[in-house]
């Protein structure tokens, strides 16, 4: 097949995009004067006599239906070079948040362990603090407990 049936075989709005920006004409990456050949329509140029910027050609929502329409005829290599990045591109060089890879938690999940460990020792420990608080009478009434639990052979 020639060029020229495979350009008809085109959907209308890129046939329409490529008449008015050939894709033979290397095309600026970043913003020139809306004058020159190879002015991007993607990008915001600089007025050569005003020096103020024109918005671009293409909105961004115009720029990504015509990406993701030449992406699925295969033509997205033909387009000219935008800043935004799309599809696979985005996702593939995507670096994740911080808080996703490693989440920190909520503050009662970071202080389980100290709290747990905390705990653990102070029911170790739990006869002793009451000995201290109540006395020599508690003392006596757990050395009588331990002899009564004690088991003797007569």
């Amino acid at each position: 097949m020639s060029s020229k049936q495979l350009f008809d075989l085109l959907p209308s709005q890129l046939k329409n995009f490529f008449k008015k920006y050939p894709p033979s004409i290397q095309y600026a990456t970043e913003s020139t004067s809306t004058h020159a050949i190879n002015a991007n329509p993607f990008l915001p140029n600089k007025h050569p006599v005003t020096g103020c910027y024109h918005e671009p050609k293409y909105s961004l929502r115009r720029m990504s239906d015509l990406y993701k329409l030449a992406s699925l005829y295969g033509v997205q290599g033909l387009l000219p070079p935008r800043n935004k990045m799309f599809f696979e591109e985005k996702y593939a060089n995507k670096k994740m948040m911080k808080g996703v890879l490693l989440p920190k938690g909520h503050k009662h999940e970071l202080m389980h362990d100290e709290k747990m460990a905390k705990m653990a020792e102070a029911i170790r420990n739990a006869d002793k603090y009451i000995m201290e608080v109540k006395g020599s009478k508690f003392r006596r009434r757990l050395e009588r407990k331990k002899e009564e639990d004690r088991t003797t052979w007569f």
